[in-house]
């Protein structure tokens, strides 16, 4: 198993084995009590949150949200950050480096009002660590909640990696690991970052709320690249599923595989078609079965001015706590509606990322 590491908001720190755990007090009284009366932000809203960091915290301190909070709903979410916090590659000295805003980022998840996260993309350098540090300290302030980050810990720390974001008032994870089967360079537990890849980043989940829903939760970053190879690379790993989650099958058949998965094809749209519908045919039949829930709108990732569909939520066919059978797209790729971006991109792609967050809902009950 490969351990990462678990953040909490503030900075008391004790040492367990190789897992640096930092441990919460209590959010101040004086805090919650500024905190304002939530109300679902209507699609003006919305693109405000997008516009700029400045629009974002004006909405954010309205009272504006994506949605008003339920105890009954739980909202997961992936979100391929690019190069956090870096925001491009950090030995590219030749690219135009426009680092992660992180006050627009933590006003925007705070907007976003998920419970659980997946991020794809994050570092695990000293500087990565003290920016989610920021980040967590800052959501904590805006919602009055106690949240934590894990990260998958192989793989060089300038590197991507998968980690996880959770409000720790609402639910609790446990049990993490790293898949390394779902790396398709991997051959063992032993090397689960084989070729600079990502294992598949396991965790399980658990309601506060009692009964309240539980569910194996699987995040994913499968190759890039626009090749015939990267998509041998990509399909091999979706063979694997059957493989990495049947130990976890007897416990739970509850499964949400998400995250990018980079189905761009080789390089022409024709090619970008056929491996979506192979994601779909090939996931369906792997056990306990998925269905991929369809995106509204129907993009998550802008290039070349075109919006494409990279960034997917597989759930188990089988999974009643699943509200709907599609996810809903925030950030610039809904402000712009999936339409052609012609001209500079909007700050949202340039200070945040080229992919946009991905959220869906499931019932807060177990329904086993």
């Amino acid at each position: 198993m490969q351990v990462g590491f678990l953040v909490c908001s503030l900075i008391v720190v004790a040492t367990f084995g190789s897992i640096e755990v930092i441990r919460p007090s209590a959010t101040d009284a004086s805090d919650k009590k500024s905190l304002p009366i939530i109300h679902q932000s209507h699609s003006r809203e919305e693109a405000l949150v997008w516009k700029s960091s400045t629009d974002c915290q004006h909405v954010v301190k309205d009272g504006g949200r994506m949605v008003v909070p339920d105890p009954d709903v739980l909202r997961v979410g992936t979100w391929n950050i690019r190069w956090f916090p870096h925001g491009s590659q950090p030995d590219r000295p030749d690219q135009a480096t426009t680092p992660t805003d992180l006050a627009w980022l933590a006003c925007a998840l705070t907007w976003m009002q998920t419970d659980i996260l997946v991020v794809q993309e994050s570092l695990t350098t000293a500087e990565a660590r003290t920016a989610w540090d920021r980040i967590l300290t800052a959501l904590e302030r805006h919602t009055g909640q106690t949240w934590q980050w894990f990260v998958q810990e192989c793989g060089k720390p300038d590197g991507h990696h998968v980690g996880t974001l959770w409000n720790a008032s609402r639910v609790t994870l446990s049990a993490f690991q790293s898949l390394w089967s779902l790396n398709s360079k991997a051959t063992s537990a032993h090397n689960p970052c084989e070729g600079g890849l990502r294992p598949g980043h396991y965790a399980h989940v658990q309601s506060q709320r009692q009964p309240g829903a539980d569910f194996h939760l699987i995040g994913l970053h499968l190759k890039s690249g626009p090749t015939v190879f990267a998509v041998e690379a990509r399909q091999k790993a979706l063979n694997r599923i059957d493989t990495a989650v049947a130990p976890f099958l007897e416990m739970d058949e509850d499964v949400i595989i998400l995250g990018d998965l980079n189905t761009m094809g080789a390089g022409d749209r024709h090619s970008q078609r056929s491996e979506l519908k192979y994601l779909r045919r090939k996931v369906a039949k792997e056990t306990p079965g998925f269905d991929v829930l369809f995106l509204e709108p129907r993009c998550s990732h802008y290039f070349r001015g075109r919006g494409g569909w990279l960034d997917h939520v597989l759930v188990a066919q089988d999974m009643h706590e699943t509200r709907t059978r599609s996810a809903r797209v925030t950030g610039y790729c809904a402000v712009a509606g999936c339409r052609r971006i012609k001209g500079e991109y909007p700050p949202a792609y340039q200070r945040l990322s080229d992919h946009c967050p991905v959220i869906f809902e499931i019932d807060n009950r177990d329904k086993d």
